[in-house]
């Protein structure tokens, strides 16, 4: 990856194509959770490679390249969340996924996969969600998290933990879809 990088630095744009496609089912993932709808996805994840790119020189520490552009990428979902205001269904998501001729079957499976998933977070706040997206599904450490969101690791640490205590709740209540947001 740090070649790759390397290249993308000196302006060699098929490096950076390269170097985005072995982290684009990540961002992925991580847009999916944030946003609920095929089309928002699709500009957060483009906007992240634009922003990026463009960019790309003010990178400090080439170790750093996937915080950064994570970081990136949850900031433009939070600017095309706050801009939209409403959620749209799970229903909606993967139809819309379905129906898209640009995704493969391969792309649909995934979000098939991750239904359950998606289903447990959807009564978490969205820092919890966000949060747990790139705890469990991304397998990030609390320490990454905490430096891809700049928030105190502790604070990280809690949050996972409140999140937890939330699902077991309304696991036990036995009613995690009669259950509001």
């Amino acid at each position: 990856m740090e070649e790759l990088i390397n290249r993308s630095l000196q302006g060699d744009q098929d490096a950076y194509i390269e170097l985005i496609e072995s982290i684009q089912i990540e961002m992925y993932k991580i847009a999916t959770s944030q946003l609920n709808n095929i089309d928002d996805v699709n500009d957060a994840i483009q906007e992240t490679i634009i922003h990026s790119y463009n960019k790309l020189d003010t990178l400090k520490n080439i170790n750093y390249f996937k915080t950064w552009i994570i970081r990136i990428l949850i900031n433009e979902c939070n600017i095309i969340h706050r801009n939209r205001k409403k959620q749209l269904g799970l229903f909606y998501k993967i139809s819309n996924s379905v129906n898209n001729s640009t995704y493969t079957n391969n792309i649909f499976q995934e979000v098939e996969s991750n239904i359950d998933f998606d289903l447990l977070i959807q009564h978490l706040n969205y820092k919890e969600r966000l949060i747990f997206t790139l705890y469990y599904r991304n397998k990030y450490t609390p320490t990454e998290i905490s430096n891809i969101l700049n928030i105190n690791v502790n604070t990280i640490k809690s949050r996972i933990s409140r999140a937890k205590q939330k699902i077991q709740k309304l696991y036990k209540k036995g009613g995690m879809h009669n259950e509001k947001k």
